[in-house]
């Protein structure tokens, strides 16, 4: 993905949300790392208080991945 200087870390991590349309926690966690931005889950949080993204059920995170799967799972509303 090519880099917009003139797009907050904030728009950035949004638009590569929109490109996956689903994102596990660990992954939101990688994308910060590569990219030099610490909030990373943070702003997941705050985009979801919003309503951009949505956080998954815990049942349908039970049903699709198993009762081991401790993450959160975003995707775009």
């Amino acid at each position: 993905m090519v880099t917009d200087l003139f797009k907050s870390k904030k728009d950035q991590l949004l638009g590569w949300i929109r490109v996956k349309k689903e994102v596990k926690t660990h992954e939101v966690m990688e994308w910060g790392l590569r990219n030099k931005h610490i909030r990373a889950d943070r702003d997941c949080r705050d985009m979801a208080g919003i309503g951009l993204l949505e956080r998954v059920s815990y049942d349908e995170k039970i049903f699709r991945f198993g009762k081991k799967m401790r993450e959160d799972i975003w995707r775009i509303v």
